[in-house]
């Protein structure tokens, strides 16, 4: 895939042990990197699980972090997945998604 240009793309993360399903979107910017939101989960939840210092954009949610490409998105949104999200819900059970 062409990077450059394209605009966007969706960094998808699924654990079938848990039977669940997530996804981030890239966007390209002016200095050649890609900048990952995630926006599945109310603000205020975002919040909680990131602190109240992360950057937060109105429609595409939270900034996770900045990649080089696809390939470097998609190895860090799984590390954050499964170091930061899948514990932070199991340890909020009643926790709800965005748009559920």
């Amino acid at each position: 895939m062409t990077q450059e240009n394209y605009g966007h793309w969706h960094v998808d993360y699924y654990n079938e042990e848990l039977d669940f399903f997530t996804t981030a979107t890239g966007f390209y910017d002016d200095i050649e990197a890609w900048k990952v939101f995630f926006d599945e989960y109310r603000t205020e939840d975002l919040y909680k699980i990131l602190g109240s210092n992360c950057s937060m954009d109105k429609d595409l949610g939270v900034l996770l972090f900045t990649a080089t490409d696809y390939n470097d998105a998609q190895e860090k949104f799984s590390k954050w997945i499964e170091s930061v999200l899948i514990p932070y819900i199991k340890a909020n059970p009643k926790l709800k998604r965005k748009y559920a």
